[in-house]
């Protein structure tokens, strides 16, 4: 049968990847120097803005993509009334005594970032506070 020579109709099927079960190290050396997330500014610092990442940093550290596991991830929640955050995908509402138990819960496994995630919550509520009117 002569047809359009593009008119081929095989059907193929893609198995899409979710998870590779790969050390942190290895999946670090892979994405170091070829990523979506990775800025480089006017003098040569990179930072990375990749989910999980809460200083910006472009190390192991502070790697959400190398880290993933134990990755902590801090956002504004958009369509909140008050001030509230989502801390690893929960949403975290409520005062800011109780926003900064759940960062600290979240940090549990990485002790090395508590510091920098209460920084960021403490940056987040303060910029969602409305001044008062002297």
């Amino acid at each position: 049968a002569r047809g359009h020579p593009y008119a081929t109709h095989t059907h193929t099927h893609t198995k899409m990847i979710s998870h590779v079960d790969a050390s942190s190290e290895l999946l670090w050396q892979l994405t170091k120097s070829h990523n979506a997330h990775l800025k480089t500014s006017v003098n040569n610092t990179r930072f990375s803005n990749e989910a999980g990442n809460l200083t910006a940093e472009h190390s192991f550290k502070a790697s959400g993509l190398a880290n993933g596991a134990t990755a902590v991830d801090i956002q504004e929640l958009a369509d909140a009334a008050k001030a509230a955050t989502v801390v690893n995908g929960k949403k975290c509402a409520g005062t800011f005594r109780s926003q900064v138990g759940e960062t600290k819960l979240a940090c549990a496994g990485r002790a090395d970032l508590e510091k920098a995630a209460l920084a960021r919550v403490s940056a987040l509520h303060k910029a969602g506070r409305v001044a008062r009117a002297n």
